[in-house]
C-alpha cells in the first residue's frame, strides 16, 4: 500500500507519518521546501495545494491520500488568506486526488466545527446542527466549515472521508501549539481558570482514527474523534500535577462568567499589539463555553478507541517538550 500525505511536516502530520511507515506502508510527502521532522524513509515531493499544476502527476500509484495541510490562525484580519488555503487548496488536492485514482481520501478538520454549548451537559456529535453564526467570529472555523463542504461535494465523485479531531495533545508538538497551555500552566504562580471546559485527545489516538477512517469510513461522512471532555479547572490541574515535579502549585483563581466580555476585549487587542495568533477575542470568548464532543459513530462505524486518558497523555508531551528544550 502506497499512501499520500500532505502537511507532514505537522504536529499530527508527522505522526500519522511514522506510523504509516510501521504499518508497511510507503509513504510520499508533499512539501513545498523543506522535509523537517520526516524520516528518510519517506519520498518528499515538492508542490502547493494552492498551484494546482504543481500537483500534476505527484500522486500516481497512490493508494490512500490523508489531507492534513492547512493553514491556522485566528486572526480576523486573515480571513481571506484562510478561505483561500483550506478552501481552494483542499479543492485542488481532491481535483489531484480524482485524476491520480486514489482510492480512498481522508481530510482532516477540526471538531470547532461541531459547534459550541453553554452547558457542560450537553455533549455534542455529528448531527448537531452547525451554527453558522459562530463563523463571523471564528476565520477559522469558517474555513473548517468551507473545507467539509468541499469535502462533501467531492464525496459524490470519488470516496472522501473528513475527520474531526478535538484539541490535541502528545509528544511531537513542535510548534506548541497545544504546548503553548501546557508551558503557561508550567510556569505561572497565578493561573485564573475560566468556567468552560474542553475536549482533550492524544496525537496518536487522532491517527489511529485517521487511519481507521481511511479504511472503514463511510464516504460522505465525518467522524469526530475526541477523548475526555474536562473542565479547565481539571485540564490546568493535571498539566501542573505533572509539570511541576517540585510540588509547587500554581494559585487558581477561578474567573466567573461575567468577565467573558471584558477580557474578551483586552485579548483582542494584546492579540494585535503581540502579534501572537493564538490570542484573540473569539478564543478568550471560547473558554466560558464547552467544547464537549462525541466520539460514539467513530466508535461504531470505525471501531476506534483511545487508548490514552489525558493524564498519560501529558506525560508522554511533557517528557517530549523536555527532551527537545521545547519549554
Amino acid at each position: 500500500m502506497k499512501a499520500f500525505v500532505t502537511g507532514a511536516n505537522g504536529f499530527i502530520g508527522s505522526a500519522l507519518t511514522k506510523r504509516l511507515l510501521q504499518n508497511g506502508f510507503e509513504v510520499v510527502a508533499l512539501v513545498r521546501k523543506n522535509s523537517k521532522n520526516l524520516p528518510g524513509s519517506v519520498k518528499t515531493v515538492t508542490g502547493d495545494i494552492l498551484d494546482a499544476d504543481s500537483l500534476k502527476g505527484l500522486g500516481y500509484g497512490c493508494d490512500r491520500l490523508y489531507h492534513l495541510a492547512a493553514m491556522i490562525t485566528f486572526d480576523p484580519k486573515r480571513r481571506q488568506e484562510l478561505l483561500k488555503v483550506n478552501g481552494q487548496g483542499t479543492t485542488n488536492i481532491l481535483k489531484a486526488a480524482s485524476d491520480w485514482k486514489i482510492d480512498r481520501t481522508v481530510v482532516a478538520s477540526s471538531a470547532c466545527t461541531v459547534g459550541i454549548s453553554d452547558s457542560k451537559d450537553t455533549v455534542l456529535d455529528e448531527n448537531t446542527p452547525i451554527d453558522n453564526s459562530l463563523a463571523e467570529a471564528n476565520p477559522y472555523l469558517e474555513s473548517k466549515l468551507l473545507t467539509e463542504k468541499i469535502a462533501r461535494e467531492a464525496s459524490k465523485n470519488q470516496k472522501v472521508v473528513t475527520v474531526n479531531p478535538t484539541t490535541v495533545y502528545g509528544p511531537g508538538d513542535w510548534s506548541l501549539n497545544s504546548g503553548t497551555l501546557v508551558a503557561k500552566v508550567a510556569k505561572s504562580k497565578i493561573l485564573p481558570v475560566p468556567a468552560g471546559g474542553s475536549n482533550v485527545v492524544d496525537v496518536d489516538d487522532v491517527v489511529d482514527g485517521i487511519i481507521a477512517a481511511g479504511e472503514k469510513g463511510i464516504s460522505g461522512s465525518r467522524y469526530i474523534l475526541s477523548g475526555e471532555n474536562l473542565l479547565f479547572k481539571d485540564i490546568f490541574a493535571t498539566i501542573a500535577g505533572i509539570t511541576r515535579a517540585t510540588g509547587n502549585k500554581p494559585v487558581y483563581i477561578p474567573v466567573p462568567g461575567f468577565f467573558r466580555l471584558p477580557l474578551a476585549s483586552a485579548a483582542g487587542f494584546a492579540g494585535v499589539v503581540l502579534q501572537n495568533r493564538f490570542i484573540t477575542s473569539q478564543i478568550i470568548n471560547d473558554l466560558f463555553w464547552f467544547k464537549y464532543y462525541s466520539s460514539e459513530l467513530a466508535k461504531k462505524e470505525l471501531n476506534w478507541r483511545p487508548r490514552y486518558n489525558f493524564k498519560s497523555t501529558i506525560e508522554r508531551a511533557w517528557e517530549f517538550y523536555k527532551k527537545e528544550n521545547l519549554i
